[in-house]
C-alpha cells in the first residue's frame, strides 16, 4: 500500500509546482492594471466641436480660455471627449473633460500629480498620483496610479495601483 502512494504523491507534487510555476510573475486579470485596448471607445467624432457649455457648470468659467481652446482642438479621449489639462502648481495638474459633441463640461475626480494617460480610442484614463518610483522611494501601500473608466457620462474608479509591500530581508 505504501509503495502505491509514492507515485500518486509524487505526481501531485509535480502538478502543483508546475501549475504555480507557469503563473509566477504574471498579474492575474483581477490584479493586473487595466489596458486601454480592454475598454474601446465608440466611433471618433469628426464634426465641428461644440463650445464649452458653462451654464451647466458655472464654476468652470474661471478656466474658460483653457476649456475653449481645448474644445476647439477636438476630441482626444473616448472618441468624443477632450481632456483639458493645466498646471495648478508644483506637482499638481488640474484637468476637466469637455464633450466635443454637446459642450458639456465634466469635473475631474481628482488632480493628477505626475500626468494623465489616455487615448482617443479608449474609455480608460489613468491618473498618475505619485509617478513611477524606483526601488525604495515611496512607502509600501501608497497609491501610485488610479484607473478610471468613462461610463454613462461619468468616471468610475476601476483599479488602484499601489506600491507593493516587500517581504522583510533575511538577517
Amino acid at each position: 500500500m505504501r509503495a502505491a502512494l509514492v507515485p500518486v504523491a509524487l505526481a501531485l507534487v509535480v502538478v502543483v509546482t508546475g501549475s504555480t510555476a507557469t503563473g509566477a510573475g504574471r498579474d492575474s486579470p483581477a490584479t493586473r492594471p487595466p489596458r486601454f485596448a480592454d475598454h474601446p471607445a465608440g466611433a471618433v467624432f469628426r464634426g465641428t466641436p461644440a463650445a464649452p457649455d458653462f451654464k451647466r457648470n458655472p464654476a468652470a468659467e474661471r478656466f474658460g480660455p483653457l476649456l475653449r481652446e481645448g474644445a476647439r482642438r477636438g476630441p482626444n479621449f473616448a472618441g468624443h471627449l477632450r481632456v483639458v489639462e493645466w498646471s495648478c502648481g508644483p506637482n499638481c495638474q488640474s484637468w476637466m473633460i469637455v464633450n466635443t459633441k454637446s459642450g458639456r463640461i465634466h469635473d475631474s475626480p481628482e488632480p493628477g500629480v505626475f500626468g494623465l494617460e489616455y487615448q482617443l480610442n479608449s474609455r480608460l484614463l489613468v491618473v498618475n498620483t505619485l509617478a513611477r518610483f524606483k526601488a525604495d522611494d515611496p512607502p509600501a501601500g501608497v497609491p501610485i496610479a488610479k484607473s478610471y473608466l468613462w461610463r454613462n457620462d461619468r468616471f468610475e474608479l476601476i483599479h488602484t495601483r499601489v506600491v507593493p509591500r516587500r517581504a522583510p530581508e533575511p538577517r
